[in-house]
């Protein structure tokens, strides 16, 4: 026997399900950049290259390094659920929470500061990684590259002054302000208030600095601070449209490759991403997946991938092959290798 449905729950159903396809949700979609050759120009008709090098020998090369990106929708974008579901479907995009990329009280435009400053230090710690695996020394220095409106210490402090101390420590690099920093919040108690030493046009001056809430409770100075190295010769690194600190490694690489003449792509296609801090440790990033699509699509067999993103991976483009490294030297030496099924692999 057949029975019919009521058609009163059918027809209760179909609107529910058109009304929470119309309904904007709090989510982005993300899917595969184009991915760009760090060792050839900046753009189609230029003469300028991506990493130009001036004071030094550079080397001929005669392969592709290809640094991987990805196009995340923007926050003010209204995402339905046709969106959600046509990104599902096609296996090439995918959907994460609007917050993953843009936090609860985080304006866009301070999104994109933080995306530029982490491009910029990205930048800065693959020159400092690659010197310094070359044999090069790089004194460094911190440098504040922004000060929010909210901050309390807008009015005293200014982008450009050098911070040298954080309640009378020594720091020497930014990473170093950012643990002190750390751990004087965690010890706190009353006061949130700290002495900062700068320099500002070669004259040092103590401010006493304070902290603010942001909506999410976090106490900050509302400073973005970045370090500032001495090099032995002019390294110059030209991308558009691109933030965020992942490129870290293949700017490294690519370095690497123009001041030796070993040759390491030898011809090759190869893609990569991870970022990477001024000792050459890489580290994870977001969108590993869609970043794996996009070097497939351009045509490499190899991927260089931080070790600790090996876990995200749960599918490999045809015909890829992803090495796993943790290191500015295990990922020359997987460049060097002329045995890459020895390699640790993800996947």
């Amino acid at each position: 026997m057949v029975r019919r449905l009521p058609r009163v729950p059918i027809l209760l159903s179909l609107i529910l399900l058109v009304t929470a396809m119309a309904i904007p949700l709090p989510y982005v979609i993300i899917e595969p950049g184009e991915p760009q050759n760090i060792l050839g120009k900046v753009e189609k008709g230029s003469s300028r290259r991506l990493i130009e090098i001036t004071g030094a020998k550079i080397f001929p090369t005669t392969g592709k390094l290809n640094l991987t990106s990805i196009y995340v929708s923007s926050p003010e974008a209204k995402i339905f659920g046709f969106d959600v579901l046509t990104a599902w479907v096609d296996g090439e995009r995918r959907v994460q929470p609007r917050e993953v990329f843009f936090p609860e009280g985080v304006s866009g435009k301070e999104v994109d500061q933080q995306n530029a400053l982490d491009m910029r230090q990205s930048q800065e710690h693959a020159k400092v990684s690659a010197l310094h695996y070359l044999g090069y020394s790089t004194p460094e220095k911190i440098v504040i590259s922004a000060i929010t409106k909210e901050s309390p210490n807008n009015k005293t402090l200014k982008n450009g002054d050098e911070i040298i101390k954080l309640n009378g420590v020594q720091l020497a690099s930014a990473s170093d302000f950012k643990k002190q920093l750390a751990t004087i919040s965690v010890a706190k108690t009353s006061s949130d208030k700290m002495q900062l030493t700068i320099l500002r046009k070669s004259e040092e001056k103590v401010f006493n600095v304070s902290t603010y809430k942001l909506p999410t409770k976090q106490k900050v100075l509302g400073l973005m601070v970045e370090s500032k190295y001495k090099y032995p010769f002019t390294i110059k690194i030209s991308l558009k449209d691109v933030g965020g600190p992942s490129a870290g490694l293949m700017f490294s690489l690519g370095i690497i490759e123009k001041l030796r003449s070993e040759n390491l792509t030898r011809g090759r296609n190869i893609s990569g991403t991870g970022t990477i801090d001024a000792f050459g440790n890489i580290g994870p990033i977001g969108g590993i997946e869609e970043k794996l699509i996009g070097a497939a699509r351009a045509g490499s067999k190899l991927f260089l991938a931080p070790a600790l993103n090996c876990d995200d991976i749960h599918h490999i483009p045809k015909g890829l092959q992803v090495v796993a490294v943790e290191t500015l030297v295990e990922a020359v030496t997987a460049l060097k290798s002329q045995d890459l099924e020895s390699l640790p692999a993800c996947g």
